[in-house]
């Protein structure tokens, strides 16, 4: 059985190291004797699917792998509730269990994953609101104390910026398809 670490930290900081994350999920994949690859990336869970999350989940489609193994299910995907489910509900439909670490989620244990998993995509999504409402919050009495917000104006950015957020994203046909029915159901079996 071959396993697929999936990593993911908002920014490249010292107070957020990804490998707090990939050492866990190895050890876990040792102790299941299983072979297993890493994918990791520095990136919002909240803006979109990640590229490298997007390339595990077409490696997934074509059965690459058969156990995906996350930390916890924030590190996952923050985003609304039924994107996160749709993601999920590709990785089982393609017959890949998905185990998440911190929560002690697997697909494989119907009871868990059918009665909590819901709940655990809801929390992953609210955390990321209310982080953004603070962080809000936070910039708006900055401002009102005269302390300056953002950049200078006028300043330039140090490196090129990133646009891969605005081209089209490439999404496994049978997760598009799942997205674009209408009137799905969540935790609707795709076919």
């Amino acid at each position: 059985m071959k396993a697929i670490i999936w990593c993911r930290c908002s920014t490249e900081e010292a107070r957020q190291d990804i490998e707090l994350q990939i050492k866990p999920c190895e050890e876990y994949c040792k102790q299941q004797g299983w072979e297993y690859d890493t994918a990791s990336e520095y990136v919002s869970g909240f803006k979109g699917i990640p590229e490298k999350l997007q390339q595990v989940l077409n490696e997934i489609a074509k059965g690459t792998y058969q156990v995906m193994v996350v930390y916890s299910l924030d590190r996952f995907s923050r985003q609304k509730p039924n994107i996160t489910e749709k993601m999920l509900n590709h990785i089982t439909d393609c017959k890949c269990r998905f185990i998440s670490i911190q929560e002690r989620l697997d697909s494989d244990n119907p009871m868990i994953w059918y009665c909590f998993k819901g709940l655990w995509i809801y929390f992953a999504n609210q955390y990321s609101m209310n982080l953004s409402q603070k962080i809000r919050a936070g910039m708006q009495k900055a401002k009102e104390q005269g302390r300056p917000i953002g950049r200078k104006i006028g300043s330039k950015d140090r490196k090129q910026r990133s646009k891969k957020g605005y081209y089209k994203r490439v999404y496994p046909l049978k997760f598009i398809s799942s997205i674009n029915k209408p009137n799905s159901v969540i935790g609707e079996q795709g076919k």
